[in-house]
């Protein structure tokens, strides 16, 4: 890293704002990033081996809830938010490299401010992981997430949409199907959150911001596709 990007890095570390003084712009609902960390890193001193990590954001942006892989939750506390967001467009962790010892330094969410968890003064370099935004729908019916979610290319009775196989140029399977309703709550929870084939990650949202769903509505759609089975029968 050249001294002009340190030089950079630290002027947007300097321009914070503190924590408690988070206005409107961050908002007071809970933020959720998941992200697969290829490497070994510490948060505040606590060893997290690689895998696959939820970063949560707790309400009021106090504290950081890391969990997952093959650790308990870990609450990690924030110094303070940062400024710059518009340096990252997408969801991301960065981790400061030591020498290959990675230690966990920013999380930034995409049109928000970052926050910071750790940072030193000492010269290293910083590694990037790019992390994908959850939003829960706490609100909605598993109905009302299938109908803004699965409903264009499923149908609204799962049987799915003609003209989405036409457009896809793909056979958009059956939810009402045995080889559908056979399937246990695992592999349909894994095809909503991951995706399949042709068929991406459930995401909700506005037409422009669009969120994967938490866990919570993942298992909310899983309990209305398991109705789709009676309407399948006749």
């Amino acid at each position: 890293m050249s001294a002009f990007q340190k030089a950079v890095r630290w002027f947007i570390k300097l321009s914070v704002i503190m924590l408690f003084a988070i206005g409107s712009a961050y908002g007071q609902s809970t933020t959720v990033l998941r992200a697969h960390v290829p490497f070994k890193f510490e948060a505040h001193g606590i060893s997290i081996p690689a895998g696959d990590y939820q970063f949560m954001l707790t309400t009021g942006r106090r504290y950081l809830s890391i969990s997952g892989g093959q650790i308990s939750e870990q609450r990690i506390r924030i110094i303070t938010t940062l400024g710059g967001s518009s340096i990252f467009r997408d969801a991301g962790l960065v981790f400061e490299n030591y020498g290959g010892k990675h230690i966990l330094s920013e999380l930034w969410i995409p049109g928000k401010q970052g926050v910071l968890v750790s940072s030193t003064p000492a010269a290293h370099k910083y590694d990037r992981v790019i992390a994908m935004v959850v939003s829960p729908a706490p609100n909605l019916t598993g109905k009302q997430i299938f109908e803004r979610t699965c409903k264009r290319c499923h149908g609204a009775g799962g049987q799915g949409n003609p003209a989405a196989r036409k457009f896809f140029k793909a056979n958009i399977p059956n939810l009402t199907s045995a080889s559908v309703q056979n399937k246990s709550d695992a592999e349909l929870r894994e095809i909503i959150s991951n995706g399949s084939r042709k068929m991406p990650p459930v995401e909700i949202g506005q037409p422009h911001v669009q969120h994967l769903l938490d866990s919570s509505s993942v298992e909310k759609v899983i309990q209305f596709v398991r109705t789709l089975k009676k309407q399948g029968a006749h």
